[in-house]
C-alpha cells in the first residue's frame, strides 16, 4: 500500500509542476502581447478623443488632392477655417495654389465637409466626405 501512495503523490506532483510551467508560459506570452500593444504605434492613439483642427485639415488635403488637376498643389498650412458640428462632422474652408495649363498661378478655394467614423484620425478610411465644393 505504501508504494502506491508514494506513486500517487509523485504523479500528482508531476502533473502539478507541468500545470505550473504551463501557467508561467501563458503568463509570459500574455505579458509580451500586452507590452507590444502598449509600445506599438506612431503616437496616433485610437482612444485619444476628437480630432483636432490640424488633423481634420490634413485629412481634408488628402481628399482634395485627387480633384486638383495640377501636378503640384500647395496648401496653406496656416490660413484655413475650421468648424465642427454635432455627430463628428467637420467643415474646412481653405485654398490651394496651383499652376494652370499655361503655367500661371491659380488659386482654388474649397470647402469640404467630413464625417469622422472613429478609429485612427490619420486613416483616410475612417472618414466620409459629405460635401466638397471647389470655386
Amino acid at each position: 500500500m505504501e508504494k502506491s501512495y508514494i506513486n500517487v503523490k509523485k504523479q500528482k506532483k508531476k502533473s502539478t509542476i507541468k500545470f505550473v510551467w504551463l501557467l508561467i508560459a501563458f503568463a509570459i506570452i500574455f505579458i509580451i502581447i500586452v507590452a507590444r500593444f502598449a509600445l506599438s504605434g506612431d503616437g496616433d492613439d485610437v482612444f485619444s478623443g476628437a480630432p483636432s483642427s490640424g488633423d481634420v485639415y490634413k485629412i481634408a488635403q488628402a481628399f482634395v488632392i485627387p480633384t486638383i488637376k495640377s501636378p503640384s498643389p500647395t496648401f496653406s498650412d496656416s490660413e484655413y477655417q475650421f468648424g465642427q458640428k454635432p455627430d463628428s462632422v467637420y467643415i474646412i474652408k481653405s485654398y490651394v495654389d496651383t499652376k494652370d495649363n499655361s503655367g500661371g498661378d491659380q488659386k482654388i478655394n474649397f470647402e469640404i465637409t467630413l464625417k469622422f467614423k472613429g478609429g485612427s484620425k490619420s486613416n483616410q478610411q475612417n472618414w466620409d466626405v459629405l460635401n466638397l465644393n471647389e470655386y
